[in-house]
């Protein structure tokens, strides 16, 4: 494999020293006299590793790191520092960079600290293509949302702690999760996921807990939970805002000391789980609220990712469509070679409410009238008119945000002809929450019906 490295600094002499040095290690090196020349490589090349010095002329090391993790967050960075300037270097390690070496450099510490970082995580295993885009299962993308997405991945993949993921319905938290778990040490163990919200109330602690015979009517056999199924492994719970206060309790329960009661068992169980959860609820209004437990929600943030909606990283879209393009030609035998230009115009000018979820329905839909390519008309007429005619919501400047809201919901039902669940899905909403909404804004079926 050739590594290939970029090295930055204003002094000639100890550039070339340091280039001469790594390519005596059979590393390709590149080289540039300040931030601006090496922003202008970077953007015309793929590398594995930046060395900077951070003391440099016009702009120093420190603003070339941020300049470097606003272009490319993956990239890795280590800082070269004065012995005066070691605080320097810790705000370097802040910011994002992976590594410093004092000065004067030490060859053979030079070497350990370039091997170690080049190490590469199970994660990032072919994640760094040369068109610098990241495809990691569907987590596929070139923004720098979707980069920094894979970049806290492999931050907290080994730290075994619970991780938080927010964002909209659609946006593939479930995916997030199991990418985790796949670059953890727990990867050969179970990944098991759980939506929440789509279990009955009544059934969830059974769901989640296991049950014994005899527990309740039509509990005929002993069965293991959730939990028991993903013992040693990762826990997966989407849409945690649903829970009752029940489970909630019981949960918490669970992170503190790592045990279980199956529902009518006399005891308790052992259990080592990782638990990622998701939500796309805001947590703080619902924690002021009272539906939410706030001594479970700091235990379950200990780490938190944010998702972007797709409709802030369009610059995505044309990769998504090739994998799905790809994907849905293996499965189901066509032979779809692409989207036309007029076509990929319309699929990034729309605002995708249903985000990844809804682009993948809309290609696998479209490819089913395409030919060869597909064109503007194989696309659904929502899609090729941005929102259907008689949808369109406005509103004079002032108006209670509580009557946007209930005017929004109304539209999307009608829009979705009072389909529930799609229409949650377009709000970026679970289904129980639309539900809740439907009762606060006291919202009646004949309104959408």
């Amino acid at each position: 494999m050739n590594i290939r490295l970029l090295v930055i600094d204003d002094d000639k002499n100890h550039r070339e020293g340091l280039v001469l040095l790594l390519q005596a290690h059979k590393y390709t090196v590149d080289q540039a006299d300040g931030a601006n020349a090496a922003m202008q490589l970077i953007r015309q090349n793929t590398y594995d590793l930046v060395i900077t010095d951070f003391k440099m002329q016009e702009i120093d090391g420190m603003e070339l790191l941020k300049m470097i993790n606003d272009y490319d967050p993956l990239l890795k960075v280590i800082m070269v520092t004065g012995f005066s300037s070691i605080e320097h270097a810790v705000e370097a390690i802040h910011l994002g960079a992976v590594d410093y070496i004092p000065k004067p450099v030490d060859p053979a510490r030079l070497k350990q600290i370039i091997a170690r970082v080049l190490e590469t995580p199970a994660l990032n295993k072919d994640i760094r293509l040369p068109d610098r885009y990241v495809h990691f299962d569907e987590i596929i993308g070139k923004s720098r949302g979707i980069k920094n997405v894979v970049k806290k991945i492999n931050e907290i993949a080994d730290i075994d702690v619970p991780v938080l993921i927010f964002g909209d319905s659609g946006t593939g938290k479930e995916l997030v999760a199991h990418a985790i778990h796949k670059a953890s040490e727990r990867k050969k163990e179970p990944f098991i996921a759980v939506n929440t919200g789509a279990i009955p109330k009544e059934l969830i602690n059974s769901e989640l807990f296991g049950h014994v015979k005899g527990a309740f009517t039509g509990a005929v056999d002993n069965k293991k939970g959730k939990f028991e199924e993903a013992n040693g492994g990762t826990l997966f719970l989407d849409e945690i805002s649903s829970m009752s206060e029940q489970v909630q309790i019981s949960l918490l329960r669970v992170l503190e000391n790592h045990k279980i009661d199956r529902v009518g068992g006399a005891r308790e169980i052992d259990v080592d789980v990782r638990i990622v959860a998701a939500t796309n609820e805001n947590m703080e209004d619902m924690i002021a609220e009272g539906k939410f437990r706030e001594d479970l929600y700091y235990r379950l943030n200990v780490y938190s990712i944010e998702l972007p909606p797709l409709r802030d990283r369009i610059e995505d879209v044309p990769l998504i469509c090739d994998y799905f393009l790809e994907k849905f030609n293996r499965e189901y035998k066509k032979n779809v070679t692409g989207i036309d230009a007029e076509a990929m115009e319309i699929l990034q000018s729309y605002s995708w409410p249903g985000n990844i979820r809804e682009l993948r329905n809309i290609i696998l839909r479209s490819m089913i009238s395409a030919k060869e390519t597909i064109v503007k008309k194989d696309l659904p007429d929502a899609i090729r008119k941005g929102v259907l005619p008689g949808h369109e919501i406005r509103f004079p400047a002032g108006t209670p945000l509580p009557q946007i809201e209930r005017e929004s919901i109304i539209k999307t039902l009608k829009m979705a002809k009072g389909n529930k669940l799609k229409a949650a899905e377009m709000l970026g909403i679970s289904r129980r929450s639309l539900y809740n909404k439907l009762e606060d804004y006291d919202i009646k079926d004949e309104e959408f019906s």
